[in-house]
C-alpha cells in the first residue's frame, strides 16, 4: 500500500490491542470520522495478537499500554520482533514523562491520549507516510539515519524554486517561505523535501529528562 496518500479507497488493516470495548469503540468512530477506510480487528490477549500478525500482517497496530494480561510494552515488543516496519503507537489515558521515554525507548512510533483523539488520524497518516518514505529510501540506496544523504537526495528531485537563501528566526527557529509565512523547520522541510520524520529523544534530552524525572521523585519523597 502507498501510505503517501491514505485515501477512502485504500482499505487500513488496523489492530488495536485494547481490552475495554468502549474505548475501542471510541478509536474506531475516531478513525472513520477522519475518512479512513479500515478493517479494524481488537484484541486483548498475547495469543490473539499473535495469531492477528501471523494471519494478515497489520498495516497500524494500536495499543493502550496498560492491560493487565498483556501490556503495551509487551505488544510492541513482539511486534518489532514479528512484523518491526508496522507503526505501532500507543493510544492510552496514561500520561507523564515517565511513560513517554519508555513508550519511544521501547520501540513506539508514536502516542495519542485518549482524551484528544482528535490527533489519531493525523497521527496515523504520518505513521503511514513515515514507514513509506524507508521503503523509498532503501529502494534509493539510502541508509536509514542517514538524514544529510536523504536531503541531498530529496533535493535533487525538487519540482520547487530552488532555495539558496533561507531567513530564520534567531529564536523559535522557524524559517520563513516564499509566501512570506513563518513555518516551523520540520514542516518546511516536509513541503520543499518531501521528508518525513521520526521522533525520539537524542541521548542528551535522554538523560536530562531522566535527571528531571528524578530530582522530581527525590522532591516527593522529601515532603
Amino acid at each position: 500500500m502507498d501510505a503517501t496518500t491514505v485515501t477512502r479507497n485504500e482499505i487500513l488493516n488496523i489492530l488495536m490491542n485494547e481490552d475495554v470495548v468502549a474505548d475501542a469503540e471510541l478509536v474506531k468512530h475516531e478513525l472513520a470520522k477522519g475518512g479512513l477506510n479500515f478493517h479494524f480487528k481488537r484484541v486483548d490477549t498475547r495469543e490473539a495478537f499473535e495469531k492477528e500478525i501471523r494471519r494478515r500482517t497489520p498495516d497500524v497496530i494500536l495499543s493502550d499500554h496498560g492491560l493487565p494480561t498483556f501490556d503495551g510494552f509487551a505488544a510492541v515488543a513482539l511486534a518489532r520482533e514479528r512484523c518491526p516496519e508496522v507503526p505501532f503507537i500507543f493510544v492510552t489515558g496514561a500520561s507523564g514523562e515517565e511513560i513517554t521515554i519508555e513508550a519511544f525507548e521501547s520501540g513506539v512510533t508514536d502516542y495519542v491520549l485518549k482524551d484528544k483523539l482528535s490527533r489519531l488520524v493525523p497521527v496515523v497518516k504520518r505513521a503511514l507516510q513515515a514507514t513509506e518514505a524507508k521503503r523509498h529510501c532503501r529502494l534509493m540506496g539510502i541508509e536509514p539515519g542517514r538524514p544529510f544523504q536523504a536531503l541531498n537526495s530529496a533535493s535533487a528531485h525538487l519540482t520547487k524554486t530552488p532555495i539558496n537563501l533561507l531567513s530564520i528566526c534567531c529564536d523559535c527557529k522557524k524559517i520563513r517561505d516564499d509566501n512570506d509565512q513563518w513555518k516551523k523547520l520540520e514542516l518546511f522541510l516536509q513541503e520543499h523535501f518531501n521528508l518525513m520524520f521520526t521522533h525520539g529523544f537524542c541521548p542528551e534530552c535522554f538523560e536530562r529528562l531522566q535527571l528531571e524525572i528524578k530530582n522530581r521523585n527525590d522532591s516527593d519523597i522529601s515532603r
